[in-house]
């Protein structure tokens, strides 16, 4: 999974026509859920927040 949304893939892979053909073969056929709150994965642990997705910098 990814905590991205799939408007800023073609940042990450910094190409949008080939980002745009991977999610298309991802999602054919899938069900996209949408969940907004706090991580489950991170309930019990002692971090409080995850880092914001809608930072801006270069992809690695």
């Amino acid at each position: 999974t990814s905590n991205l949304p799939f408007s800023r893939w073609g940042e990450v892979f910094g190409d949008t026509t080939i980002a745009a053909a991977m999610i298309d073969r991802i999602v054919h056929h899938a069900e996209i859920i949408t969940t907004k709150g706090t991580s489950y994965r991170i309930r019990h642990t002692s971090i409080e927040t995850l880092p914001s997705v809608t930072e801006t910098g270069p992809a690695n």
